[in-house]
């Protein structure tokens, strides 16, 4: 894959006429976010189909990011009418998901493969200091931030989710424990993603583009620094060679 097909544009935007210039401003990227900012503005004004229709014309393939969260058949549910349009590339669960709930969304896909699942161990605006509330037991015990990351994400792929939403030190951690060539593959797909220089906002966990394709991430999701520059189609341009760049350094 080259830095075209691993960037995935966040669509966090407030309104589908927004995320519909955004489209159109970045016509050369393949994948967008569509997280549940986007999916509640869309409920309310309309306009998601467009929207959908706009994002998946040609070859580009949609991140449907909502961290799924309920009962084991309703997620099983969602899953197989996803699995029906194959532009759907990938679907994040929710963490709290059981192991049966997980082996049943994936069967819901039938013989298809996508949409991938992911799950999300800890996200990207926690770090270390967060995780004694997060697991007081755990923490108690003195487990360490990498050991419940690699531990939860160790029982959700082992339940059939088909990758990880891994950020900063996550990322070479989980690609230690799933290398790239093994099978089955693991997905790693990397937010908190800023170029050097930029602001980090609320990721306490983030990498630049290089960093992270160096640590083994397979997709990088990056949001604001496209979305709030002046030039959106040059950032996302910049990034794309960026990563092009240290994949031709990465042995």
């Amino acid at each position: 894959m080259t830095g075209r097909d691993r960037l995935i544009v966040a669509l966090d935007v407030g309104s589908v006429d927004e995320a519909l210039r955004i489209v159109d401003e970045l016509a050369a990227v393949r994948t967008f976010k569509v997280g549940w900012r986007l999916l509640m503005a869309g409920l309310r004004s309309g306009g998601l189909d467009r929207l959908w229709r706009e994002i998946t014309a040609g070859p580009r393939t949609v991140f449907v990011d909502l961290k799924v969260p309920d009962i084991g058949n309703t997620v099983a549910s969602v899953v197989g009418d996803l699995a029906d349009d194959p532009a759907v590339r990938f679907l994040t669960l929710h963490e709290s998901l059981q192991g049966r709930d997980i082996a049943a969304a994936k069967a819901a896909r039938g013989g298809r493969e996508t949409p991938y699942l992911l799950t999300v161990p800890f996200v990207s605006s926690l770090d270390a200091a967060d995780l004694a509330a997060i697991a007081p037991a755990e923490a108690a015990r003195g487990v360490t931030l990498d050991e419940w990351i690699l531990g939860r994400a160790e029982a959700a792929v082992a339940s059939g989710c088909d990758g990880v939403i891994a950020s900063g030190d996550a990322i070479a951690l989980c690609r230690g424990r799933w290398p790239k060539h093994a099978a089955p593959r693991v997905w790693i797909v990397s937010p908190g993603i800023r170029p050097a220089g930029s602001r980090t906002d609320d990721h306490k966990r983030s990498t630049t583009p290089a960093a992270a394709i160096a640590a083994g991430a397979d997709h990088l999701v990056v949001g604001r620094p496209v979305l709030n520059a002046s030039d959106r189609a040059g950032a996302a341009a910049a990034i794309v060679q960026e990563i092009d760049d240290a994949l031709g350094a990465r042995p």
